[in-house]
Formats: C-alpha cells, structure tokens, sequence
C-alpha cells in the first residue's frame, strides 16, 4: 500500500467514525450511558479489563522509515457508548500529537469536555464535531503530555448532561505505556479487515471515511488543528 503523508488523517477519522459497538471496546458494567432518548448517569464507573485489552494501536509506515501510528480506547457500559480516547502520533505531521476525545449525543456543547489526568489541573476542550453516535473535542499535545498519561492511573472525561450534571467517564491508562512503546500494532489494511461488515451504520462511515482519505490523497486539505485556550504546546520537532 502507498502511503502519503496525509493518509494518516484518514485513519483517524477512519477510527473517529468507527461504531463504537466494534470490536477493541471495552464492555463496562455501569449502567447505560445518555443517548438522545435516554438520560445518562452522573459518574459511570469505567471498565477496567486486562491492561493488555484497554488500547488499540494502529500503524503504518512514513518515508524514512518512520511510522504514523494512532491508539485508542473505548468504553461501554451495557453494550452502549460511554467515551473513547484517541492519540495520535505521526512524526510526517507539523503538529505530530493530536488526543481526541469523545461522548455521546445529548451533552450540553457551550460547557466543552473537561480532561484530568488523576488529581492534575483540569482542562477544558471545546467540541470539535458530532457524528451519529458522539461529539468529540481534539487538543494538540506535546511530550510533557504524553508523559503525563504514561505516569497516570486515570483520564477523567466530564461532560455536562442535559440536567446540567455532570457526566464523568474515566479511561484507564493501565497498559498506556507498554502499548505506546511497543512495535506491536495493527496495519492500516488490518485494521479495516477486522472492523468491516459489523453493521450497516459502520459501513456506512467506513465509505464516508475512506471518501476523505481519498480527498486528502488527491490535495485536499486536512481539517486545521487549533488548541483550546489552555491547550499545552505542541511538541517540538
């Protein structure tokens, strides 16, 4: 497969869009979180499996011999949607790390997402874009970040519900490390292989997904990355 430089994009918004009800989620025993129809709990406990299971990792190589990798956990409570966490790092982009994180439809959108990594300084990230299943909010990292999700227990992610309470999902950073570090991960085509044919709706974002990286192949710009106020400063290259 050639690989470009803005094919990477392409895989983050191939796993962006992907049903949260695929394969690599993490099924919680909490109740069921806000959907459009329903009203969410207040603090959700997260899953918490083999620290092994908690993140996928996906890959594919750069000239050079660099690679673009992305990493990712969901969360489920009762087969439903709770959040998902996404980083992104890929040494062919100006801004190489880019978090993006994600909860369901039906939060309040003027109060953003608040992350805290256990007990540090929260921040609050406005969202980005809502699909047919979450809204989701981005912020560009830097090493100091990445850093700090290595040493961490716990990504607090606090949204406000329609009740103005808060909702509190939380992404076990156990096997964070081990994971980012690691040379093993999946391929770009695996990837594709082991999510396809799960439903209609993911196929559906599947094509709408393959139909941007196809943009970005043939010149299209990829969307602009802009930190929220407070955002910490993007790596250093």
């Amino acid at each position: 497969m050639e690989f470009r430089k803005p094919l990477i994009a392409g895989l983050t918004a191939v796993v962006l869009m992907m049903s949260p009800l695929s394969a690599f989620a993490q099924d919680a025993t909490a109740p069921a979180a806000e959907t459009p129809a329903a009203e969410a709990p207040a603090t959700p406990a997260a899953a918490v499996p083999p620290a092994s299971q908690n993140w996928l990792k996906v890959c594919d190589p750069l000239p050079g011999g660099q690679q673009a990798c992305i990493m990712r956990q969901v969360v489920l409570a009762n087969g439903q949607f709770l959040g998902s966490f996404l980083l992104r790092d890929d040494p062919g982009q100006e801004s190489r790390l880019l978090a993006v994180a994600a909860v369901p439809l039906g939060v309040l959108l003027p109060f953003g997402l608040t992350w805290q990594i256990d007990g540090a300084k929260p921040v609050r990230v406005p969202y980005m874009i809502c699909d047919p299943t979450s809204c989701a909010t981005q912020l560009v990292i830097n090493e100091q970040y990445v850093n700090s999700l290595k040493r961490g227990n716990t990504l607090k992610l606090t949204a406000k519900n329609r009740q103005n309470e808060d909702l509190t999902i939380e992404i076990t950073l156990a096997g964070f490390t081990a994971a980012y570090d690691s040379d093993a991960a999946l391929t770009f085509e695996q990837f594709r292989q082991e999510t396809s044919g799960e439903n209609a709706l993911e196929q559906v974002l599947q094509d709408r997904a393959e139909a941007l990286r196809q943009q970005l192949n043939n010149g299209g710009a990829a969307p602009a990355e802009t930190p929220a106020e407070g955002t910490p400063a993007p790596a250093q290259q």
